[in-house]
């Protein structure tokens, strides 16, 4: 009987060592808030991590760590600290860390959530595919100002009433990223596109439950579900059934075409991997299921990072109705009134181009991108990075520095432009990213938001309803975008 009482308090001993030394901070990584016994920084706001992690920057540096559950997180602060860890220590940082929705949603498949040799190559295949379709050149401007088009038809439609505009904005972006990822576009009242187009926008903004789901997988299996899992994941199911329907019916018509002899010319994304998968190897990473996801990355991270900017840049504008009209006598005299504006125009139109990325800066859509992972121990500014650690670049941190920017709470049209009026400063405006996790849709995204907003400023003035209180720009609701809280206004056609 005593040998089993002290077994059983051996194991006991055990397993209370192990918990505390997987809730402890080793002596040799970066500072971090104290850890409490078993639990680490549990103490720490999860509801505000922006404000929690610029309080730790202020205390602890440029880079700090923390201990939740029992990973370890290492976040990278400020200006130069991010660029010498993702830059220069790119071989080694560049991996796609685990997570709920690297490991359960996309099963490290795709573009976004994989590493190694298959992210490599399949990010390069990416990039090279989406430059030939025209990725930041003046061809791919043609779509985008078809959609743009489409786009000023529908808030034409609304006559001046009072509407919440970001199913329309959802929508029309999300319809230039289809093109070019599977050559179709949606008619803005198709039922099923918007029914798919609401749901990755739900789940952009619920997506908090995935970072806890990262720390505490096992919260996944409370009874009642009070983390929402379940309606999260019927809305992937529902996006992933939409985009295989989409490549199953163009692999049924790419094979007959096949046999035929007869293969059209490529001119989208889908085209050129069932290519590119037809002429590779058998032993090949070129498969359905990497198809599918990859597919899925391109039309989710292109329709609503673009979606959620533009809504910033309307709501700020409604705030300050000053910033519309400058804008449009700038657009209007270099442009005019009988055309679009164009990428051609951007240099021209100084103020529009620095309200724009001040938009970018202000409206900081992704703070907290997702965790780097590493391939071994890093030795870093004196500190050990151990292998496991989730890295975070705090594009925040850069975004809002008060030794960057003055005031960087406030919207400033005028603060990249210089004396001589010309825009400057741009390239610290990390809204995308950073090192060779930057976002692989940068240059379309800048593309569209010029576009998008240049011609609805041409077009419209914005008013807010009467006696209607607009959401103050102090707020948002965060989850996998920052995003502003819904609001309603009116477009009031100018010409």
């Amino acid at each position: 009987m005593e040998y089993a009482v002290t077994l059983f308090l051996c194991v006991i001993i055990t397993i209370l060592v192990w918990l505390w030394s997987k809730t402890r901070r080793a002596t040799n990584w970066p500072p971090g808030p104290p850890t409490i016994p078993f639990l680490g920084n549990l103490n720490i706001n999860f509801g505000d991590m922006i404000t929690e992690f610029r309080r730790f920057r202020q205390q602890y540096g440029d880079i700090y760590s923390l201990v939740i559950g029992s990973q370890t997180v290492v976040v990278v602060n400020g200006l130069d600290t991010p660029k010498e860890m993702f830059v220069k220590n790119g071989d080694i940082v560049s991996e796609r860390a685990d997570s709920f929705l690297v490991s359960e949603v996309t099963k490290r498949k795709g573009i976004a959530s994989s590493s190694g040799s298959l992210w490599k190559e399949h990010r390069t295949f990416a990039l090279s595919t989406l430059r030939e379709f025209g990725f930041g050149k003046r061809i791919m401007e043609h779509k985008i100002l078809e959609e743009v088009d489409v786009f000023l038809a529908s808030l034409r439609k609304t006559k001046g009433t009072s509407f919440d505009i970001s199913p329309l904005l959802s929508t029309s972006v999300s319809n230039v990223i289809s093109s070019i990822a599977f050559g179709r576009r949606f008619e803005h009242d198709d039922a099923n596109f918007n029914k798919i187009t609401n749901a990755i926008s739900e789940n952009f903004s619920d997506s908090i439950m995935a970072g806890i789901l990262t720390f505490f997988p096992f919260l996944r299996r409370i009874p009642g579900d009070p983390l929402n899992v379940g309606h999260f994941m019927k809305n992937v199911e529902m996006v992933n059934s939409f985009t295989q329907g989409i490549v199953d019916e163009r692999k049924k018509s790419f094979e007959q075409e096949g046999k035929a002899g007869d293969i059209r010319e490529v001119t989208n994304y889908l085209d050129a991997y069932l290519k590119q998968r037809k002429d590779a190897p058998t032993e090949s990473t070129f498969t359905d299921e990497q198809l599918q996801v990859s597919i899925t990355d391109l039309f989710l991270g292109g329709t609503e990072t673009t979606s959620t900017v533009l809504q910033w840049f309307i709501l700020i504008l409604l705030h300050k109705p000053e910033i519309q009209e400058h804008m449009r006598a700038e657009i209007h005299k270099i442009v005019g009134e009988s055309r679009f504006p164009s990428t051609a125009d951007r240099s021209k139109l100084p103020y529009c181009n620095s309200v724009l990325h001040e938009v970018l800066r202000f409206g900081n859509i992704s703070p907290l991108p997702l965790p780097h992972g590493l391939t071994e121990d890093l030795h870093f500014h004196g500190y050990l990075i151990p292998k496991h650690a989730l890295l975070i670049p705090n594009l925040d941190s850069v975004l809002n520095d008060t030794a960057i920017y003055e005031n960087p709470s406030e919207f400033v049209p005028t603060r990249f432009l210089s004396e001589d009026g010309t825009v400057s400063g741009t390239e610290k405006v990390y809204t995308f990213g950073i090192g060779r996790r930057v976002c692989l849709g940068e240059s379309l995204a800048r593309m569209e938001f010029f576009l998008f907003a240049t011609s609805m400023i041409q077009r419209f003035k914005f008013i807010p309803p009467d006696g209607y209180q607009l959401p103050a720009l102090s707020q948002y609701k965060y989850g996998l975008t920052r995003q502003p809280l819904n609001f309603k206004f009116k477009a009031v056609e100018y010409i």
